[in-house]
């Protein structure tokens, strides 16, 4: 089960690459999330070491691929 952060950093992605057609940039996860950068590249590993997505480039967040897109 995911926390709360993790959570809504999934839907974030999810959302944003739906509707963008890309992933977001740091700035653009701070400023949704509220959180740090430290705080958001935990829970992206979290949501890595979990499999809910792939991010191959550490820290280029333009190469993450959404595995899942929630919690089932």
């Amino acid at each position: 089960m995911l926390d709360d952060l993790e959570r809504k950093l999934l839907r974030i992605l999810y959302n944003f690459s739906s509707l963008h057609g890309r992933m977001p940039r740091m700035p653009e996860l701070q400023q949704k999330t509220g959180r740090s950068r430290e705080e958001i590249t935990g829970a992206l590993r979290i949501l890595v070491e979990q499999q809910y997505i792939l991010w191959p480039d550490n820290p280029v967040l333009d190469t993450i691929t959404i595995l899942e897109a929630w919690e089932v």
